[in-house]
Formats: C-alpha cells, structure tokens, sequence
C-alpha cells in the first residue's frame, strides 16, 4: 500500500502541463525545487514585472530547462529560463514546467547561450560572460567558438567585453540585429563599443604593459584593474582617432598617467593632412633616393617639409 502511495506521488509530480512536443518530457516542479547556479546567472534579471504579470494570467508558457543535482536528485538547477523563474516567484505560482535534462557545465552553458541567441535577450556582457565560463572550462577559443557557432573574434571580443566590465563597471553597448543600441546597465552617463574594450584589454595585456606591471611589485591584479578603469573612463572623451593614439602612447610608456596623456591628446592642435601625386618621371626619382636611404615616402617628405619651414622660419627672423 505504501509503494503504491509513493508511486501515485510520483506520478502526479510528474504530471505533464503540456502535450508531449518533439518527444519532450515537460513536469510540473516546485519552485522551492529550483535554484540559480553559476551557470545562469545574468548580470541583469531585466524587468520582471511585466512578466510576472502575464505569468499569474496565463502561467508559464515556455518550460524551463532544469539539471538533477544534489542526491537522488532532489534539487535541479536552471539551465535556461531563469526570468522566468524569478517572475514566477514575484507572481506567486508555486509550481513551474521544466524539461529536465542530464547535463554538464560545458552542454548546459550551450543551451543557455543558444536560448539567448533565440530570445535575442543578452547584453554583450552576458555573452561575453557565457563565453568566459565556457573558456574556462574547454580552455581553447576555437573551440568555444565552433560549439556556439561564432567566429574566434567574436568570443574573443565578448569576453574582453566582460572583463574590462568586472574590472571597471562601465556599461558596454553594441548594435542589435534591427540596428538598435543593445548595452548594460553600467555607470550612468559612460559608455564604451565593442571596438573600445578590445583595443583597451588588448593594450592590457599586451607585452610592454605586462612588463611594466611585473616591474613594479605588489598586488598585481589591483595595478591592472586600476589602468583598466583609467582608460575606461578617459576613452568616451576621444574620437577614434584619439583612442588609437592614447593606446599607442599608453603601450609606449605605462608609467605616465593615463589622464596625463588624454589631456595632452586633446589639446594637441590638429595637424594638416595632405594628399599629393608626382609624374611617371619624378616617380622614378623618388623611388631612386628612397631606395638609397631607406625611407618611407611619407616620413622622407615630413622630412623635407620641416626641413623648408625651419629655413624659411630662421630666414624671417634674421630679416626682423
């Protein structure tokens, strides 16, 4: 009698919410059955008012994903669905439909990635944080990238993307597939690209500055943290231009201070660009004296040119 109470127990927790669906196995579990991990965590739930509200009308349209965990498999952790979730506690509901699956960290955080890329919900940071635990845990960036069916670079941007945001807390944004802004709600008011935290995480890792931070001793992490949020925040000053010019200058010597050499960008007058052609004969000219001296055209008439400008200079004074 008592097997057959437990069985009929079981039975009605299993109890499916909806018609099976591409062989799918959907239960009713409790939410006190549920938890957040590490592998679902996001940056930013999102609203989840507007949500809860459609919740406590209709319920939970769309299953979440669930693993076993713990033993005998008593609690199972969210893989996918974890708005849903947190809505449905605001709502009030006490029982949610899950898929439950037998997973590992690497397939799990591929659902989660591949629900993402479906609802077109995450910010960059999101990703680039799915693509840092996926890192972590395969070690190889090709191959990260073949499994979320994304280029080397792409992954490679996100996670910069994520790191510069854990060391500096400025909102990260890029355009969405209808050309809409997509960002995180980082510092108000600041914001950087894509472009932006690839070219400043790439400066902070890169070899000079490596050397620079090794030099100096002491907490390590902290120095690198602290030039992180230093050319964070001087970088929504600049144009693109500017930016390249701070990375350069900044990976020449890591020892001047990053707003030392911003304020010395911006009030460097603009210089004059110019764009000039020579004949077939004088072509031939040129290429003969550049062979012979081993210069680049463009530094051989810089050259030239501040050669003429210093005489014409030194002539006007003699003649005042």
């Amino acid at each position: 009698m008592a097997n057959e109470n437990i069985g009929k127990e079981q039975e009605n927790e299993s109890e499916t919410v909806f018609q099976e669906k591409e062989k799918r196995s959907v239960r009713n579990i409790e939410l006190e059955k549920l938890f957040l991990g590490e592998l679902n965590e996001r940056l930013e739930p999102g609203d989840l008012e507007g949500l809860a509200a459609s919740i406590k009308q209709v319920g939970v349209l769309e299953p979440l994903v669930v693993r076993p965990v713990g033993i005998n498999g008593q609690k199972f952790e969210i893989v996918a669905g974890g708005r849903r979730f947190r809505a449905s506690k605001i709502a009030g509901i006490t029982k949610v439909p899950c898929i439950v699956k037998e997973l590992n960290d690497v397939e799990a955080l591929q659902i989660s990635f591949q629900e993402n890329e479906e609802r077109k919900s995450a910010s960059p940071l999101e990703y680039g944080m799915l693509c840092w635990k996926l890192a972590n845990r395969i070690g190889d960036l090709k191959e990260v990238a073949d499994l979320l069916g994304k280029t080397e670079s792409w992954v490679i941007s996100r996670i910069n993307a994520y790191e510069l945001f854990s060391k500096s807390k400025i909102s990260i944004e890029e355009k969405g597939p209808n050309g809409d802004i997509v960002r995180n709600e980082g510092n108000a008011g600041q914001s950087l690209g894509i472009v932006d935290s690839n070219m400043i995480m790439s400066a902070i890792t890169s070899r000079q500055v490596n050397r620079f931070i090794a030099q100096q001793g002491g907490n390590q992490e902290e120095l690198r943290t602290k030039l992180v949020k230093d050319l964070s925040t001087e970088f929504p000053k600049l144009s693109p231009l500017q930016k390249k010019r701070l990375i350069s200058e900044f990976k020449k010597d890591p020892r001047v201070p990053v707003v030392e050499l911003t304020k010395r960008i911006i009030e460097e007058p603009t210089g004059i660009k110019v764009s000039i052609s020579f004949n077939a004969e004088m072509s031939r000219k040129i290429e003969k004296i550049l062979a012979s001296e081993d210069k680049k055209i463009e530094m051989w008439i810089r050259e030239l040119v501040k050669r003429e400008v210093e005489r014409k200079e030194s002539s006007l004074n003699v003649e005042a």
